[in-house]
């Protein structure tokens, strides 16, 4: 049985495809950036048994039953052909070979039918400081005409600012719930190992810094002198989020939302987002570090994101409060108006 088959090449650039056996539940194959193989596949109450050349990989299991990974954590060098012996049966396969953004501050995130918003998700990160964009392309409809990611992300692709992902998998499935995002997120930890940062965030939420930096890697580097954090000891940087309303259906297009200052107090537990050290993290789910280092969550008076509640989402977001928060105002100044 073979899984051999070509990465599609546009003219412009590479649009990265996962490794794909159906058979086995099988997402993506991968040789990431600490020379590790790398198996990415939705949980299942059965794990596989996989071996190469005689080495048995190692298997991380989800604790909240979306995610398992298959790790040969022997250093390897690359070939983009190997076989593989899964639950006995002999597979010939390719192996996806990602780009190394080696100490840089990356965002990954999973879309659909997003193209309307994350122009502007990209730009403003891009902005406070975030080196690169991981873009996990969700639309698993192929008569979703409305969504033409390859398109409107094109130049940023030609710059080097995005990675493409296409993740043609199904959001939920019955047996491991939000496995599409989930296995999103992990394959990023795994396949972007020796990056700094990954922000994990969707393009409704923004970072919102509010101390004198406006930048984000000075800003954690700030940090970690002020607060006295040793990084080797932490998984991820929690931020606490707060919900932005739009009671009043103002318009949202272009950065215009972005003008809609409606919201709520920090929300002190739960819908918390992370940048997370992926040397120090083996699982994530969404919200948390779930195999890792012990997650450190900062001051809200200095960082928490703004997560417009309403965005591309009609049925929710109509909340009226009397709070008021315009500090988002000072990270917008790129925006030509």
């Amino acid at each position: 049985m073979s899984n051999i088959r070509n990465n599609i090449i546009y003219i412009y650039n590479i649009m990265y495809n996962p490794i794909h056996i159906d058979k086995f539940q099988i997402y993506d194959i991968f040789h990431n950036t600490l020379d590790n193989i790398v198996i990415v596949s939705p949980w299942s109450s059965k794990s596989l048994d996989i071996i190469y050349k005689g080495i048995k990989f190692d298997t991380i299991i989800c604790p909240h039953k979306h995610t398992l990974l298959y790790v040969l954590k022997d250093k390897l060098t690359y070939t983009n052909i190997i076989e593989l012996n899964i639950d006995g049966q002999i597979i010939t396969t390719e192996v996806n070979k990602y780009p190394n953004f080696e100490n840089e501050i990356i965002m990954s995130t999973i879309v659909c039918n997003e193209d309307d918003y994350i122009q502007q998700w990209i730009k403003f990160h891009h902005n406070i400081g975030v080196d690169r964009f991981i873009i996990y392309d969700n639309k698993i409809d192929n008569n979703m005409k409305s969504s033409n990611l390859e398109c409107v992300l094109e130049d940023f692709i030609n710059d080097g600012l995005v990675i493409l992902i296409k993740w043609n998998y199904p959001y939920r499935l019955k047996i491991s719930g939000i496995s599409g995002q989930t296995t999103q997120q992990n394959h990023s930890l795994w396949a972007f190992k020796s990056c700094k940062y990954i922000g994990m965030f969707d393009v409704d939420e923004y970072v919102n810094i509010q101390t004198v930096d406006a930048n984000i890697n000075s800003f954690f580097d700030n940090l970690i002198d002020i607060k006295t954090i040793n990084t080797n000891d932490i998984g991820s940087f929690t931020l606490l989020n707060k919900l932005f309303y739009n009671p009043d259906d103002l318009p949202t297009d272009g950065y215009n939302f972005l003008k809609i200052y409606n919201c709520d107090k920090i929300t002190l537990s739960g819908r918390e987002k992370n940048f997370v050290i992926p040397k120090n993290t083996s699982i994530y789910c969404v919200h948390k570090v779930l195999r890792g280092k012990r997650m450190y969550v900062v001051p809200y008076s200095m960082l928490y994101f703004n997560h417009y509640f309403f965005l591309n989402k009609s049925n929710r977001g109509k909340n009226k409060t009397e709070l008021i928060d315009r500090s988002i105002i000072k990270h917008t100044k790129f925006i030509h108006h």
